[in-house]
């Protein structure tokens, strides 16, 4: 699909069309999810930009294409035939096991710190779950094996470990939390 117009008023009276063609008002769960993976490749894209490793940012950058695959899933209404696939998650458990094995393992819980790379990649994590939150709301009768639901559990975890690996490459101390 093609877009050769931006304002078409079709929303102007608090409706949007999905991939299917139905309309739904921008209240509907559907549009809050959609809503929520779009702030993600956004902040994702702040995220790219204070980057200064290029095999991350080339990462950032797949799976920022991967979002969109992910926004058109979730306007089909619909995981049959996903266009998600099992690749898409093992790439990010790959990465999540390889940055990890550089960490030493955790012995209280951090506070999401670090430069402007590190902390907006913890901002990414939040809204990840919150995507998370939102699909899982959306497709609670199709949980089991929903390639989308895995896909975004996956991120935050590898979002996660990305920043913890940075601060470390980049001796930034991570800020633990205390009572």
């Amino acid at each position: 699909m093609r877009i050769t117009k931006v304002t078409t008023r079709t929303g102007d009276k608090g409706k949007t069309g999905l991939a299917t063609g139905e309309k739904v008002f921008k209240s509907d769960k559907i549009i809050s999810a959609l809503g929520d993976v779009d702030e993600l490749s956004s902040i994702i894209g702040v995220c790219a930009l204070n980057c200064k490793d290029d095999d991350t940012k080339k990462f950032l950058h797949k799976i920022q294409n991967n979002l969109f695959d992910i926004g058109g899933q979730i306007s089909l209404n619909s995981f049959e035939n996903s266009i998600i696939n099992e690749k898409m998650i093992t790439d990010l458990d790959k990465q999540i096991d390889a940055l990890n094995s550089e960490l030493d393992p955790l012995q209280e819980f951090i506070l999401p710190s670090g430069d402007s790379f590190s902390s907006n990649i913890h901002v990414a994590r939040s809204v990840t779950r919150r995507a998370e939150r939102t699909t899982v709301d959306l497709f609670s009768d199709t949980l089991e094996e929903n390639p989308v639901i895995m896909y975004l559990n996956r991120l935050s975890d590898y979002f996660f470990v990305l920043s913890r690996n940075y601060n470390k490459k980049n001796n930034i101390s991570e800020t633990t939390w205390k009572r």
